[in-house]
């Protein structure tokens, strides 16, 4: 029973993750719409820089992932996930906001080289938050999936 809920789960997961990736392009395009109005709200005289949809692509790869794996998480109530989600999706524009408008992009000065330190702490958490988002509130749940019972013989 708990193989066939692993299994179960990783299916589900999959098949969220095709359904979001097919509205990927539109995801990104809203979201670098609310995040340069996020920028804009701190400080309106920053500009947002023309390649930011192809710099925060990954950011929509991130969110779709996350999402996915929230959905196709069982036992959780839908309440729960639905907080969860509010929480994560906030938590990646929150750290998009900052490291794009304060170190990747500062306003006035040149962009982070691609080889920074600032950039790899960014692309770092970029791809850790989706799975630390998706672990700490579906942790005692967990157990469902992957801990089976082995019988001693």
């Amino acid at each position: 029973m708990k193989k066939k809920a692993k299994y179960l789960f990783l299916l589900k997961f999959l098949g969220y993750s095709l359904a979001l990736f097919t509205f990927g392009h539109q995801l990104l395009h809203g979201y670098a719409f609310l995040l340069g109005r996020g920028m804009n709200i701190g400080n309106s005289t920053y500009h947002i820089p023309l390649n930011i949809e192809e710099f925060l692509y990954g950011s929509s790869m991130t969110i779709i992932a996350f999402l996915a794996l929230i959905i196709a998480t069982p036992s959780v109530a839908t309440g729960r996930k639905a907080a969860v989600i509010a929480i994560g999706l906030s938590s990646f524009f929150f750290t998009d906001l900052l490291f794009v408008q304060f170190i990747i992009f500062p306003q006035g000065q040149p962009p982070a080289s691609g080889d920074s330190l600032a950039l790899e702490l960014y692309l770092c958490i970029k791809w850790i938050l989706p799975f630390l988002l998706w672990i700490i509130p579906s942790y005692p749940h967990l157990g469902e999936l992957f801990n089976a019972k082995r019988e001693v013989t």
